[in-house]
């Protein structure tokens, strides 16, 4: 009768680079290479295995939250985690299925609209698109159909709506300030509640205009703002009062208090979140009369007696409605106080031409390649989902063209459902929920567009730049580096476009390192290099052809390639339509290779135009080298830095700064070998001190931790070899001695894996066998090293 549900909306925009399908290095995300990554390690991997501390601060169990919370499986975000971090997505999909277990057969996860568009400002066609991709891209992740799907910022229209019910949905989520008025099923007169008055503990009926409806639940708005903007995830215990404390004194009638939050609340926005989360869901548990829940199960055992009408056009995070997203309403992040929004009125604009321009263009080119445009583009989702491979564009075909397709109007279809998808892309909210059109999120939607663009102009000729630029000229910045919206474009925009030519250059220059382009990776692309001339010595070189083919259009070309490389401020790459060997001949003999390239080939790319994803990922190449060159030149110098210190002589700077790194690197190799010796990790270590010599004690952190994480999945493989484990416990001492700051999560999680083991190993132990004696004392020591209770 009583039940508690804690929704989180997990969310990332689309962040790759639209030409390229993978996300660049963000640099506002250090030391992290992006923000997905940083937001990984600080919220999703840590809702997979959420702390429970005894009293003595050690752990005590690890909860998977995704498995008892409901939650957004947003698609932009769960591509990326299905790539980049198999392990979390796949412990995100086991605790959906455990959900059902726990609550009768309903999934803990939700729906999302496919990539977060404000779904009030989408046209008619655009909102049955981004329902249809979000039901498909949630039930080929979480293989059954979705209950509930999440309106992105809660942003509502009845149009929506009933797309939603269109689609089979049963409920969505909104804030209580949307609801404009409620009644009993059955009763006449409405009930204003348009105030905030709606009552939250129950769910609604929406009746829609077609026949069809909706359930939606009203969440508690002022628990929620504590969750997410106060101090109520200091003390998960708190929490979980402040939830069950919340529920009417009647007794009569069955209850839901339930709230929702941007879940990276959890762990991301707040530090340990996940640990409060965790402890709070605990605490609910363990009432007699009290309930944890998911939307779908309480909605099956309790179906609505109220209906509600909604207001529309109205969110959870904009007090003017959904203005936040087309023009200056005044809502901000608060981050930079005085700023402008008034460029968000020409940039919906500008997105907005495009997407109108292309739309009708797009459907007629499509009308004679398939038999039915709208149908085609919806099912699209399907190429995407398998990265466009040769056995999923057949069976799309197979189904949209059923009188054939030849390889021409295949290619040509392809490009269009691009452009479409691109055009969604462009859509996005991020790119007009931050503080200036320089934000990450607002370029991003203008390289969609451009994207976009670039694919209308090849596939029919149609021409939108111009005018999008000129839109953007209105579009004022408050970043003083520029002065307009258009400015923004040509600096941030257009260099991030990338051709076929561009991604066969950028293919020569990772090959020259032992490396695949991340078009190559992202799966968007297929490549193939040949390098038949290769030189590795101080001035690298390489020389070959490259076949880049484009899955999602069909476009594809064969090209010659070199580069010249000797030094990240010093690289000439060269392009061209293939045209034989002799070119290569010219440059592989020249005395001159930079200028020979410059001269043979008609694109030719310099260090000014890498991208700062190239940069660093060669940068993170080139660096073990320039350490190597750094510990060599000490080797020399030894020596006379000897005679100076004998002599008394001050040493010079650049010579105890030498002296400094080779110090660390022999205490970063004795990390490597898994401090066998502590004396002499010690010995160095107070060496290091009393000359006032300060190591790097970030890289020895990371070393450290990777070495730790190391030996306990060795002590895992290894359950009855001690040696392992002893390890650990001699590199966290010596990591005391700085102390360095270790990241200890995935070697905690082993050790928590493993503490069964240990009950069976400590019963051999009793019964007087040595080695499992050893084994458990060595255990013991490293759970403790690393804050793990043992039983």
């Amino acid at each position: 009768m009583r039940a508690v549900c804690i929704h989180g909306h997990f969310y990332q925009p689309p962040r790759e680079n639209p030409w390229l399908g993978e996300v660049g290095v963000q640099r506002s995300a250090a030391p992290y290479h992006d923000w997905n990554e940083r937001v990984t390690a600080e919220c999703y991997a840590p809702n997979t295995a959420a702390r429970i501390l005894d009293d003595d601060g050690m752990i005590e169990e690890l909860v998977n939250n995704y498995a008892r919370i409901s939650f957004t499986a947003a698609p932009t975000l769960f591509a990326w985690l299905e790539r980049h971090r198999p392990d979390i997505y796949g412990a995100i999909l086991d605790a959906d299925r455990e959900s059902r277990e726990r609550y009768g057969g309903h999934g803990s996860a939700i729906a999302c609209c496919y990539n977060h568009v404000i779904m009030p400002l989408a046209a008619r066609r655009d909102k049955r698109a981004q329902v249809a991709w979000g039901v498909r891209d949630f039930a080929s992740r979480f293989g059954r159909e979705p209950e509930g799907m999440w309106l992105p910022e809660t942003a509502v229209d009845i149009e929506s709506l009933e797309a939603l019910a269109a689609a089979g949905i049963r409920f969505t989520i909104l804030a209580p300030h949307q609801a404009a008025g409620v009644r009993a099923i059955g009763e006449d007169g409405w009930m204003d509640v348009s105030g905030g008055g709606v009552e939250t503990r129950m769910p609604y009926l929406c009746r829609l205009p077609s026949g069809r409806s909706i359930a939606v639940f009203f969440y508690d708005g002022t628990i929620a703002r504590d969750v997410a903007f106060g101090d109520l995830l200091s003390d998960g215990r708190r929490l979980a009062d402040r939830l069950t404390g919340a529920f009417s004194r009647e007794r009569g009638r069955p209850e839901l208090v339930h709230i929702a939050t941007d879940a990276e609340t959890y762990g991301h926005h707040r530090e340990f979140g996940e640990m409060a989360l965790a402890r709070c869901l605990r605490a609910i548990e363990a009432h007699r009369d009290i309930r944890l829940t998911v939307y779908g199960e309480y909605l099956a055992a309790h179906p609505p007696t109220h209906e509600a009408l909604v207001r529309e056009e109205t969110s959870w995070s904009c007090a003017h409605g959904i203005e936040r997203w087309r023009g200056e309403c005044g809502c901000h992040t608060g981050k930079e106080l005085g700023w402008s929004q008034a460029w968000r009125g020409p940039l919906r604009e500008a997105i907005e031409m495009v997407r109108d321009a292309l739309a009708p263009r797009s459907e007629e080119a499509l009308a004679l390649l398939v038999r039915d445009p709208a149908e085609a583009r919806d099912n699209a989702v399907d190429l995407v989902l398998a990265r466009w491979s040769d056995e999923s564009v057949a069976a799309f075909f197979s189904r949209h063209a059923p009188g054939g397709i030849d390889a021409e109007g295949r290619r040509r279809a392809l490009s269009l459902l691009e452009a479409e998808r691109q055009a969604m892309l462009m859509q996005t909210s991020c790119g007009w929920f931050f503080d200036d059109i320089t934000e990450p999120g607002s370029v991003q939607v203008m390289r969609h567009a451009k994207r976009a663009m670039d694919i209308a102009r090849q596939a029919f000729g149609l021409d939108l730049e111009a005018r999008f630029v000129e839109i953007l000229r209105r579009a004022p910045v408050n970043d003083p580096r520029y002065a307009t919206g258009a400015e923004v474009y040509d600096v941030l925009v257009r260099p991030a476009a990338a051709d076929l030519p561009r991604i066969a250059a950028g293919t020569a220059l990772y090959a020259l390192f032992g490396l695949d382009h991340p078009a190559a990776a992202s799966g968007i692309y297929d490549v193939a290099g040949d390098w038949p001339y290769r030189l590795n010595a101080k001035e690298r070189r390489i020389l070959g052809t490259v076949r880049v083919r484009c899955r999602a259009t069909g476009e594809e070309a064969l090209f010659d390639a070199a580069v010249c490389f000797s030094g990240i401020d010093r690289v000439v790459i060269g392009v061209r339509e293939d045209g034989g060997g002799e070119a290569f001949w010219t440059v592989w003999e020249s005395s001159d290779p930079a200028g020979a390239i410059a001269g043979a080939f008609s694109r030719v790319y310099t260090a000014p135009d890498l991208s700062d994803e190239e940069r660093w990922t060669i940068a993170r190449e080139i660096a073990p080298g320039i350490g190597d060159a750094v510990c060599a030149v000490y080797r020399d110098a030894m020596p006379t830095i000897g005679a100076l210190d004998d002599l008394g002589i001050p040493a010079p700077g650049a010579a105890v700064r030498l002296l400094a790194h080779a110090r660390a690197e022999r205490l970063l190799a004795m990390i490597g070998e898994g401090c066998p010796d502590p004396g002499l990790f010690y010995a160095l270590a107070e060496e290091m001190r009393a000359g006032s010599i300060e190591p790097d004690l970030a890289a020895l952190g990371e070393a450290a931790s990777r070495r730790i994480t190391f030996a306990l999945r060795a002590a895992a493989a290894r359950p009855d070899d001690p040696a392992p484990l002893e390890e650990v416990s001699r590199i966290v001492g010596c990591a005391k001695i700085f102390p360095l700051l270790l990241a200890l999560w995935e070697s905690q999680n082993i050790c928590v894996g493993m503490r069964g083991h240990y009950a069976e190993v400590r019963e051999r132990a009793g019964r007087g066998d040595g080695g499992a004696e050893r084994w458990t004392e060595a255990f013991g020591r490293a759970a403790a090293c690393l804050g793990v209770r043992v039983t």
